[in-house]
């Protein structure tokens, strides 16, 4: 699938790139490509823990850089005081490990869809009528909670959560499976409940008390296999409160009118509120405003690399250290590129929007791990707002090299761009043993992982250096492991 935008590179978007590994006894992992993929995940049953040495930095690595000697000499050399934009799928903002820095500051300052693809039409203004309640875009009557006294005018929206552009397809997924069971352990006990009464029935019985339960029984089967869900339909209402003048909004995630008990959220940056999409979801979103109230964007990650990739940049555990990544004294402005609509794939005028904010907000560093095949380095209007960020803006970007290796010249863009810093994969002896059970390493070296883009590009360009390029770091608690083990050119960029 190919995207263009007006003077912009012409792209092939796709998944922030997922290779998928099988351990095989104990020293050999098969690889299969999917796609040109940033990332690498080895996959856990769901509910399973990954088992690890928590005392083992090899499982978020920090020894192959010289963080962990950094960090013994300057304990305060954690990155306290950066500001990190992560250009990825989004991050989970309640995911473990990333809600603090290692000085007592908010991980996030603020967490941004440049997709649009959670924004919401909240044109259509109404007055609450004088019992509290009003109609929502739903048809159901909503009850209002004290939160709306002394407010005049409501703007209202609908989502139907199956139609939320920003949901991760794992999600999406696993809640239509789980919707779909529960009804037909309902439907089976209402078909089993007609089959008793029916065979109940006395010899004598009149034909139309037999002839309804048979009626019955057939259209609990044409029921069944007629079976749609199109989702919950969520009303949203949103209002600015007086005197403030802040933006608040109300989403009925439990699709049932009740909003007495609802707490309002104002946009993330304000006072950094999080909720839970409900219906079992364990998605987090947060809510921003634009167009004078006229869009409401409800923000949530589209996959879960985007948190993997910030935990290896900045988590912080203040129980145990080696869990943390590479900076866990740093903030992040979390800024979503991987569309749902498009696979988690991005697009030229979500990156450009992207760099927009980091520059709004003063980023220090940019972290990309996406990337595809490119036909032409250094052309477009997302090259040159990358080279603006670096030449102009005073940034450093970094970004993964992508895993079409080891043939040369296969580095895509953006690594083949001449402004960021092009990271390739790296696997340590220690990494192995930890990440991958390979015994023994006492005789093996370092080296590249195999997967990693190589060099050069047309014009003579490599990528600027390596790092390591697996590492167990925390997902978005939809994922329901806590933390998984990813490997990919994806993970060696945020070191």
């Amino acid at each position: 699938q190919v995207s263009q935008c007006p003077n912009a590179i012409v792209r092939v978007p796709v998944v922030p790139d997922i290779m998928f590994v099988r351990r095989l006894s104990c020293q050999v992992a098969t690889v299969s490509l999917l796609v040109h993929t940033h990332a690498l995940r080895m996959p856990f049953a769901r509910g399973s823990t990954v088992r690890m040495a928590a005392s083992n930095a090899a499982t978020l690595p920090k020894q192959e850089t010289g963080i962990s000697a950094l960090l013994d000499a300057q304990p305060e050399a954690d990155g306290r005081g950066t500001l990190v934009a992560v250009l990825d799928t989004g991050c989970d903002l309640a995911a473990a490990g990333l809600q603090e820095t290692s000085d007592g500051r908010p991980k996030y300052v603020d967490f941004i869809d440049c997709t649009g693809g959670g924004d919401i039409d909240t044109s259509k203004k109404v007055k609450p009528a004088e019992d509290g309640t009003l109609e929502g875009l739903s048809g159901r009557t909503l009850k209002l909670g004290g939160w709306a006294e002394g407010v005049d005018e409501f703007r209202l929206g609908a989502l139907r959560l199956y139609g939320l552009g920003s949901m991760p397809t794992s999600v999406l997924r696993r809640l239509k499976e789980e919707r779909k069971a529960a009804f037909v352990m309902q439907h089976q006990a209402a078909v089993s409940a007609v089959q008793r009464e029916l065979d109940g029935l006395a010899d004598g019985a009149p034909k139309e008390a037999k002839r309804d339960l048979e009626l019955r029984l057939e259209q609990y089967d044409a029921m069944m296999d007629g079976y749609t869900d199109h989702g919950p339909l969520l009303d949203v209402l949103l209002w600015r409160q007086q005197p403030s003048g802040v933006w608040q909004a109300v989403i009925d995630v439990d699709g049932e009118g009740d909003l007495s008990a609802a707490e309002p959220m104002a946009p993330y940056a304000h006072a950094r509120q999080v909720g839970d999409m409900g219906h079992g979801s364990a998605l987090t979103y947060c809510v921003q405003v634009y167009d004078e109230g006229e869009r409401l964007s409800v923000v949530t990650d589209a996959g879960s690399h985007g948190t993997h990739v910030a935990g290896i940049v900045a988590a912080n555990f203040a129980l145990d250290s080696a869990l943390n990544g590479v900076a866990p004294g740093a903030q992040v402005l979390a800024c979503k590129i991987g569309d749902g609509r498009l696979g988690s794939a991005e697009t030229g005028t979500g990156l450009v929007r992207a760099l927009i904010a980091a520059k709004a907000r003063g980023c220090d560093l940019i972290n990309l791990s996406y990337g595809e095949p490119a036909w032409q380095h250094d052309s477009g209007r997302v090259a040159e707002t990358f080279t603006a960020a670096v030449r102009k803006w005073g940034m450093c970007v970094f970004t993964s090299a992508g895993n079409d290796g080891p043939a040369l010249s296969s580095l895509g863009s953006p690594g083949a761009l001449s402004a960021p810093i092009c990271v390739g994969a790296y696997v340590s002896p220690a990494m192995m043993a930890e990440q991958y059970s390979m015994l023994p390493v006492a005789d093996v070296s370092g080296a590249s992982y195999s997967f990693s883009s190589r060099g050069p590009t047309p014009d003579g360009f490599m990528p600027s250096l390596c790092a390591p390029g697996g590492a167990i770091a925390p997902v978005p608690r939809h994922a329901l492991q806590g933390k998984a083990q990813y490997h990919g050119t994806s993970m060696s960029s945020p070191n």
